[in-house]
């Protein structure tokens, strides 16, 4: 049923114009928002963080337009095969390529960090088109036949993914080619990875950027794809590239340093636009507040 309904949204929105297509979406992230009362439970809590305490009404406002925004990059996620290098360009707009090239001039790889923010797929193929080696973290969606599809439209530019359940040996690889990576560190965990504060409150998070890192020397660059425009599917990129390497000898004090680093350019960006960014599982355990004396860094 599910990979039914991808054929027919699919089918539906590469023959659709854009704005009616993002007008379907609209109408589905309402629905969803009625008939999802966990998701829509867990968004209202998260952009409560976000926000702060006493503005439970307003956190619920943004996380429905939250639902809206995702349906949107669905849209857009479907399209994205059908575009061209031009198209695909018109639809970025980065103004910081020599600082990126400097970055890979250190030979040690990059790592861009993100969070399920605006249209986070769209920069690989343009970085691909461009003739820059782009990797990305992937993971293997349980029905098969879905998973095949979702990789080949994430493949189509150029793209090379690598599954999550094998990405240790890969990852490594790829910074040794002084290639690209791409990571989602938005993914909370209830054991393993490593705990650092986040809008005031400690989360789990992985810690595979930070000691990919740490143990390559790449260079690691917090990376926003916004949408510039509620009806238009092209992206401003806000990428933060001032993120330093900690190096105290201590490994697990930096692993927990540079995570807690990178979280901050995120929440920098969150905070001026918290509708774009998409978390429909709870991202702060049900507790309070980091406890006095916790070594969480800051």
């Amino acid at each position: 049923m599910v990979y039914r309904l991808f054929c027919l949204a699919r089918w539906l929105v590469v023959r659709a114009p854009l704005r009616l297509s993002y007008a379907g979406a609209v109408l589905g992230a309402y629905v969803a928002w009625l008939f999802m009362p966990e998701q829509r439970a867990n968004a209202s809590a998260n952009m409560g963080r976000v926000l702060g305490s006493g503005r439970r009404r307003q956190a619920r406002r943004i996380a429905r337009r939250s639902f809206v925004n995702y349906a949107k990059y669905l849209v857009d996620f479907i399209r994205l095969p059908e575009l061209t290098a031009p198209q695909l360009a018109e639809r970025f707009e980065f103004n910081a390529w020599e600082r990126y090239d400097a970055a890979l001039a250190q030979g040690r790889g990059c790592i861009l960090v993100l969070m399920h923010f605006g249209n986070w797929d769209l920069g690989g193929p343009v970085l691909a088109q461009r003739g820059y080696a782009f990797n990305a973290i992937a993971e293997t969606q349980d029905h098969g036949r879905l998973n095949d599809d979702l990789v080949a439209a994430r493949t189509k530019h150029g793209v090379k993914l690598i599954p999550m359940e094998k990405a240790a040996t890969g990852i490594i690889r790829s910074m040794r080619r002084n290639e690209t990576l791409a990571i989602l560190i938005d993914r909370p965990l209830d054991d393993g990875g490593i705990e650092v504060e986040f809008f005031g409150a400690p989360i789990r998070v992985p810690a595979g950027p930070a000691r990919i890192a740490l143990r390559t020397g790449a260079k690691v660059i917090a990376v926003s794809q916004l949408r510039s425009h509620a009806w238009s599917d092209r992206v401003r990129v806000i990428a933060d590239f001032e993120i330093e390497l900690p190096n105290s000898g201590d490994l697990e004090h930096d692993v927990r340093l540079l995570t807690r680093r990178i979280l901050q350019a995120h929440e920098r960006v969150i905070r001026r636009h918290p509708e774009q960014w998409y978390m429909f599982r709870r991202m702060w355990p049900r507790r309070t507040p980091v406890a006095a004396g916790r070594a969480v860094a800051t």
